[in-house]
């Protein structure tokens, strides 16, 4: 980030909004201001988190979808908007493996909305009275399975719909990693005081890009009469590639499962899905009557009585823009090339002496250098730190097993081996600055 803490207050004290502004000199300065007070994420040697640059249809479609502001509460309000979300649904739906006409589910601002979504369908699923009378109808403990792995949005989530934090079963993955459907069995059969009304499987966890044993934990799933849902806000975007929905078998199993298009899609922030095969659960969950809005319609599946929001931006348009500008096959180049970046950014770091401390098909590499287990720490913080105030990439730290790794993630469209191999250079001389200052200490 090039601007300071100061300079950035500096600059926001020319915004008093006592006098008009013109439109033009605005646009042109909150760019700047932007710019130099950001990490970069819009670059293509940024190998951090999800926040790929988006696409110039999908800024087209957002932008679209800004001018208009069609209201998507009721489809009678906007049936054209309706209709173009609800064939995106049926789409990824379909790619899941569910047929077209079994596809439930809503556009959300992001996956912790979309996963609160899962919780609160189960909840109506296995307990008839909860909708009506909440928590206090429940005379068990209801509880959630996920990974230790997983994204702890859980907790939140937990806390939001009033179970806490404790109702969320951090399940340890047998290898550190991914879970499986046997370590899940066995955690569940001693878990006796608690009810399972969700397991979560992760389908690219954050850290590390593990996927959990989807089939597996289906099964765990369906013993226990659980809702089965599967978090894929990450990886569900490679579904749109055969190679992509190949590394996701089992999905199909799942009764709900979150894709995020804004994280390795391209799209602008907030654009998440929750896809389902059951519309009563969301109906039970959300359904309410009041008499200032048009009379809701369960057939045309009115989104305000089958979600959480009410008023509703148009967040499918930029998807439906990008996805008629690329094409199914656009898109599928696209993630078959970043899945073929990441096979050669491990192999590259394998050929350059790292150690690869994760095993992921996903273009996500957690790595550390060859040293021992005291010096390691250390090292990877001097060597983050080199490569990211050198400003010529980004990248960030995980704990892995209990120990510091460097992570480097390829979703943006841009990346082209030339950046990856400028990040191998840079890591490397940034280990031999930090085995120098570890020698001379």
């Amino acid at each position: 980030m090039a601007g300071s803490a100061a300079s950035l207050e500096a600059r926001l004290q020319d915004y008093d909004f006592s006098k008009a502004q013109p439109l033009e000199a605005l646009t042109a300065d909150l760019f700047e201001l932007l710019g130099s007070h950001a990490v970069r994420s819009d670059h293509p040697r940024y190998f951090g988190l999800f926040n790929p640059p988006a696409l110039p249809a999908a800024i087209v479609g957002d932008l679209i979808a800004a001018t208009v502001n069609p209201q998507l509460a009721v489809r009678s309000h906007a049936p054209a908007a309706a209709a173009i979300e609800r064939q995106l649904l049926q789409l990824f739906g379909t790619r899941i493996g569910w047929g077209a006409h079994e596809v439930a589910g809503n556009f959300t601002s992001g996956g912790s909305e979309a996963n609160h979504t899962a919780l609160l369908a189960a909840l109506a699923r296995r307990y008839p009275g909860w909708a009506d009378g909440g928590l206090a109808t429940v005379s068990v403990k209801p509880a959630i399975y996920v990974s230790s792995q997983a994204h702890l949005a859980w907790i939140k989530i937990a806390r939001a719909a009033g179970l806490g934090s404790d109702a969320v079963r951090l399940v340890p993955a047998s290898d550190g990693l991914a879970l499986d459907g046997k370590t899940l069995s066995e955690f569940v059969a001693r878990d006796e005081s608690r009810d399972p009304v969700l397991i979560v499987a992760t389908a690219g966890t954050t850290a590390h890009g593990a996927i959990d044993d989807l089939s597996g934990m289906a099964v765990v799933a369906r013993e226990h009469g659980a809702h089965f849902h599967i978090d894929a806000a990450w990886a569900g975007g490679a579904m749109l590639a055969d190679e992509g929905r190949a590394l996701l078998d089992g999905i199909e199993l799942a009764d709900s499962v979150t894709v995020d298009p804004h994280k390795w899609l391209c799209v602008p922030m907030g654009a998440g899905m929750y896809l389902a095969r059951d519309w009563e659960a969301l109906q039970s969950a959300f359904a309410v009557s009041t008499g200032y809005m048009p009379s809701a319609s369960v057939e045309h599946r009115d989104a305000y009585i089958h979600s959480m929001q009410w008023s509703r931006r148009f967040m499918g348009l930029k998807l439906f823009m990008a996805l008629a500008c690329l094409g199914l096959d656009g898109y599928a180049e696209m993630i078959r090339g970043q899945l073929a970046l990441g096979r050669y950014l491990r192999e590259s770091l394998l050929a350059h002496g790292w150690r690869v401390l994760n095993d992921s098909s996903l273009p996500l590499a957690c790595f550390a250098p060859d040293v021992g287990t005291e010096a390691n720490d250390a090292m990877v913080r001097r060597i983050a730190a080199t490569v990211v105030d050198s400003g010529m990439a980004w990248l960030s730290t995980v704990d892995l097993r209990g120990r510091l790794a460097l992570r480097a993630c390829i979703t943006s469209y841009e990346t082209t081996r030339d950046d990856v191999d400028a990040l191998l250079g840079l890591l490397d001389d940034a280990r031999k600055q930090a085995t120098d200052v570890s020698r001379a200490s």
